[in-house]
């Protein structure tokens, strides 16, 4: 052998031996605090992670079994793609109940929220995946929020569930012990079904071919999927593999689930869905920041994508003509924003605009119909008006400074109401209908900056979470609304 081969044969072993140390595994980590003694046997985890990685992704993976056996594994497919596997047992059927299995992948959950920077992971993209029983228990903790509430972690942090083949009824394995067949459903409380919330983390559900899945599973997963879209779930995805049985179907439902682990935690988009007035109008109408239409400094938050920082040199949103679509359509609507104003922000005269639909004026002389919720030093006010239309303000309020706030416009019919933190601060039993007052689409649909030529702009301020609804939302929805700012830092 040449001295030339054997440089290159050494050159590749060191590669190799590089590449392999890249990623570490310990195994059998204790991460519960009962002293059971069963739940001291069961209740421990393996961590896969990469050594020169920070802020990756963490996946805490259930193995299936129908919560009567299965042991913890990390399968090839969740190796060597970049991200921090957090593979966990826990107690099964009989020897446990079933709420002690429920609170075991609770408190593996939340072992990874403790632990996930020590192994190059984020606490900000924790994922939970699992199959089959697995999947069932992530759904569980995933919707029900009371199990991982006891460990002090808000389950809509999560930035995913990943349900592969997941039973979505009362598991068969809870009904037979209430002398159910696996063929007879039920749904009670240990159904996820009954624990169905718009504001839930996304949710990616994967199945197994219809006619190849075990007992209708995936059925009962679109019926699932079909619930999540009815009561309002923003960002829910289902996927058939087809050709593939119940076991089979995790090798292709890993590339699902990489694939949708990089779009939720992308620097360049918001991990809601891209808004489009071309299909029936949805509930909840959620902007995506993009990119593209952000001028000057403002910028997109790196850590939580759905803040737009509008900057402090003109900085401002462009909400695209297809937003004004949407706005021509609405009679009953509901505006909901977060944003925090920073105390070095003089919101002297006019112009500091939170946000503005505004439809070009036949003379440019003259406003064109509005709606417009903006913030002034001594008060905060919605606007609704314009071109040969009476110009209805209500106001009220101070907006306070460096602290995130909400605020809510509801609007049924001509009666409007403004909420500033859960708070009415101003209402108003004339207000005109967009509908009515747009004879065209608005043009002019903008957060952060106003319409007008010659105001000033909003500046030093951060923007998050801004959604338009074509209906009035509840007073349960906006109890709902109101809990996402804790989120919120």
């Amino acid at each position: 052998m040449n001295t030339k081969n054997t440089i290159l044969i050494f050159v590749l072993l060191l590669c190799t031996a590089i590449a392999k140390a890249q990623y570490q595994q310990v195994n059998d980590i204790l991460y519960t605090e009962s002293t059971d003694s069963y739940a001291q046997e069961r209740c421990k985890l393996d961590v896969y992670y990469p050594t020169n990685r920070k802020d990756a992704p963490v996946v805490v993976w259930f193995h299936g079994g129908g919560i009567e056996g299965g042991n913890k594994h990390i399968d090839r497919e969740l190796k060597n793609s970049g991200l921090v596997v957090v593979a966990a047992n826990y107690r099964l059927l009989p020897k446990a109940n079933i709420d002690q299995c429920l609170d075991d992948a609770a408190a593996a959950v939340a072992w990874a929220y403790k632990h996930a920077e020590k192994y190059g992971g984020s606490k900000n993209k924790i994922f939970v995946a699992g199959h089959s029983a697995g999947g069932y228990l992530l759904d569980m903790i995933g919707l029900d929020k009371k199990w991982l509430a006891k460990y002090g972690v808000d389950a809509d942090s999560l930035a995913g569930l990943f349900p592969f083949s997941g039973q979505c009824l009362t598991h068969y394995n809870i009904r037979k012990q209430q002398g159910l067949g696996p063929l007879q459903p039920s749904i009670d409380q240990y159904a996820p079904l009954s624990h169905l919330r718009p504001d839930a983390p996304p949710i990616i559900i994967v199945s197994g071919d219809r006619e190849q899945e075990m007992n209708g599973r995936y059925e009962e997963q679109a019926y699932f999927w079909r619930m999540l879209k009815l009561v309002g779930h923003p960002d829910v995805a289902l996927y058939e593999m087809q050709g593939y049985d119940h076991g089979s179907m995790l090798v292709p439902a890993y590339h699902i689930l990489k694939e949708h682990i990089k779009r939720l935690t992308s620097k360049k988009t918001s991990p809601l869905p891209q808004p489009s007035v071309k299909v029936e109008q949805q509930a909840e109408y959620l902007f995506a920041w993009q990119t593209p239409y952000v001028k000057n400094d403002a910028k997109i938050d790196v850590e939580n994508p759905s803040i737009l920082h509008l900057g402090t040199n003109n900085g401002y949103y462009d909400l695209t003509a297809e937003t004004g679509a949407f706005i021509q359509g609405l009679k009953d609507f509901s505006v909901s924003v977060y944003f925090k104003v920073s105390s070095e922000n003089k919101l002297d005269g006019y112009g500091h605009f939170l946000f503005a639909f505004s439809e070009l004026a036949e003379n440019s002389a003259k406003e064109g119909p509005y709606m417009a919720m903006r913030l002034n030093e001594q008060r905060f006010e919605t606007s609704t008006g314009g071109y040969e239309n009476e110009q209805i303000i209500m106001q009220g309020g101070q907006p306070q400074r460096d602290v995130w706030v909400h605020v809510l416009y509801r609007q049924q019919g001509h009666k409007g109401e403004l909420y500033l933190d859960g708070k009415l601060i101003g209402k108003n039993n004339n207000m005109p209908i967009l509908s009515e007052i747009f004879k065209d689409a608005p043009t002019h649909c903008w957060i952060g900056r106003a319409p007008f030529r010659g105001d000033k702009y909003l500046t030093q301020t951060q923007v998050a979470d801004f959604r338009l609804y074509n209906y009035a939302v509840s007073n349960q929805e906006f109890q709902q609304l109101k809990k996402k700012k804790r989120l919120l830092k």
